[in-house]
């Protein structure tokens, strides 16, 4: 089921939303409606740039589903701290 995004927003930001939603829950069957909905507001280089940050944040997806996910510190939620270009700071 795919996520419903308010009516209030950009077509832009709807096409986005389409797009990431489908990413995480469904990598491997884009809807070919939201592919064409999200080409034409973003170039392919914007494309490019969307899948990859929704695969960078969804990577963990891997080894919760394979079992081999480490927390960082066992029983504890882990701060996200991200440095002054945007990348994350893997806490210690």
């Amino acid at each position: 089921m795919a996520f419903a995004a308010p009516d209030d927003l950009e077509p832009h930001h709807r096409a986005a939303i389409a797009v990431a939603d489908a990413l995480m829950t469904q990598p491997g069957q884009l809807p070919a409606a939201a592919a064409a909905e999200a080409r034409q507001h973003f170039s392919d280089q914007q494309l490019v740039e969307l899948t990859l940050d929704v695969m960078k944040w969804n990577y963990q997806k891997v080894s919760v589903a394979t079992g081999t996910d480490v927390e960082i510190r066992p029983g504890e939620l882990a701060d996200l701290v991200f440095d002054d270009q945007g990348h994350f700071i893997r806490p210690t």
